[in-house]
């Protein structure tokens, strides 16, 4: 599913922008054609963030899903800007047994790890939001951390790990550490998910969708083809940069990604975030679990409401 997002996001028309309002019809059409509600923020070029609310409330705070990775890749960037870490340090620096690899290599899915340990265990720590990227990396150094990269393989493994390589080089909690060095700036205030918040550092975060816009606005530049930070190849002309996946375009770039919490009779969301390379920005929250092919219909409702005519 991952290797295909690099599809998403590649071809936009060179028409003239719309208006919030008709972008949000586009993403309502989409949520009444999966039966599933959900709230939409819209920002413009140039103008506020517009809330609609399409079921859910626009105050609501949402479940980020793996839109939470960015709040950690954020995070790590700025320890580095601050001199407590370096994208080429090794991650045993840090957490004993991941020799191997580098910490840009975490954060960009190309530590060789391939595994994805968080999968067998995410289920049974719904509800409780103690942050469990400890038991997940204590689980990797039981089986033995990779000796070799593999390219780039997305798993949320690679961000249970980014978070103790953060709590080690900050010496504080990672909650606290990135609260501080993510959100604060950006002006906004996220939680741990009281049902999802074991997978904080990959997927746990929560946050009103207004926020969520106004973080990514903060951090991701669209009006540059130079990113900051590592990236990894992840085809397509795509990369993965700091919990985000990036294309250059027309002089400047687009940011995306999805998430999902998929887990039947107990929690069914999704999320999905966009920045255009012409600055319009948009962030869908929704309480449904769809397929990969539904995923790219939503982005591509959102580009054809956004670029035609």
């Amino acid at each position: 599913m991952w290797r295909a997002a690099a599809l998403l996001c590649c071809i936009a028309s060179t028409g003239a922008a719309q208006t919030p309002d008709d972008v949000a019809a586009a993403v309502n059409g989409w949520l009444t054609e999966h039966g599933a509600r959900g709230v939409v923020a819209i920002r413009p070029p140039d103008a506020d963030t517009v809330v609609f609310d399409l079921g859910i409330n626009v105050d609501a705070v949402i479940e980020l899903a793996s839109l939470s990775k960015a709040i950690t890749a954020i995070c790590a960037a700025e320890l580095v800007k601050i001199g407590s870490l370096a994208w080429d340090d090794p991650v045993a620096k840090y957490v004993p047994g991941f020799a191997d690899m580098s910490v840009a290599d975490v954060i960009t899915h190309q530590s060789g790890i391939t595994q994805d340990a968080t999968q067998i265990y995410m289920r049974t720590w719904l509800d409780d939001p103690t942050h469990r990227a400890a038991d997940i990396v204590a689980h990797m150094q039981n089986r033995g951390a990779p000796t070799g990269g593999d390219g780039l393989v997305y798993s949320n493994d690679n961000y249970a790990l980014a978070a103790m390589v953060i709590e080690a080089a900050s010496g504080s909690p990672y909650e606290h550490t990135c609260r501080d060095l993510a959100l604060t700036p950006a002006g906004v205030m996220a939680y741990p998910s009281p049902r999802s918040g074991a997978f904080l550092s990959w997927g746990g975060w929560s946050i009103t969708a207004k926020d969520y816009l106004s973080f990514h606005a903060h951090w991701f530049d669209t009006q540059t083809d130079t990113l900051k930070g590592p990236s990894g190849d992840f085809g397509d002309g795509a990369v993965y940069g700091l919990g985000m996946l990036a294309r250059p375009m027309q002089g400047g770039m687009n940011h995306w990604h999805f998430g999902a919490l998929c887990f039947p009779n107990q929690l069914n969301v999704g999320s999905y975030v966009v920045a255009f390379f012409n600055d319009w920005r948009v962030m869908v929250a929704y309480d449904a679990c769809v397929e990969w092919p539904a995923m790219v219909a939503l982005d591509g409702a959102i580009v054809s409401a956004v670029f035609d005519d």
